[in-house]
């Protein structure tokens, strides 16, 4: 009788075909996870311990420190403010005005801004913070 002998083919996987792989998924991941917008207009929020969220789409007016206005990320002049937000509030009648405003920015341009939103109709007004490091103590 004849034996055959069995020879063993080492199999090694292709590391181009492994790296093509990694390529594909690590794509994939990039490409379906989820974006967060942040506005392009750097805020510093003063804190607060009750902090809201918007719920719906609202109209976003942001005070940057430097004083510059900016309704829904567009720069609008402190001049032409009250028509831009007529203008806004005639198509969204229910919707609140979220106002931004940087903590280093002073009181009275943030009332000055608030009184023309509200001679422009803006009905609710709510001034958005940031969420307070509960780790640090209030004073």
């Amino acid at each position: 009788m004849r034996s055959h002998e069995r020879r063993r083919v080492k199999a090694e996987p292709s590391m181009t075909a492994m790296i093509d792989v990694v390529f594909l998924l690590l794509l994939f991941f990039v490409l379906s996870s989820t974006f967060v917008l942040q506005p392009g207009i750097k805020v510093k929020l003063p804190s607060t311990v009750t902090t809201e969220r918007p719920a719906r789409k609202d109209l976003v007016l942001i005070i940057a420190r430097d004083k510059r206005i900016f309704l829904n990320n567009e720069l609008v002049k402190f001049n032409s403010l009250w028509g831009r937000l007529v203008e806004e509030l005639k198509f969204q009648q229910e919707a609140a005005l979220v106002l931004r405003a940087d903590r280093d920015v002073a009181h009275g341009f943030v009332v000055r801004v608030m009184d023309v939103a509200k001679q422009a109709g803006a009905e609710r007004i709510a001034i958005a913070t940031s969420p307070l490091d509960r780790s640090k103590k209030v004073r």
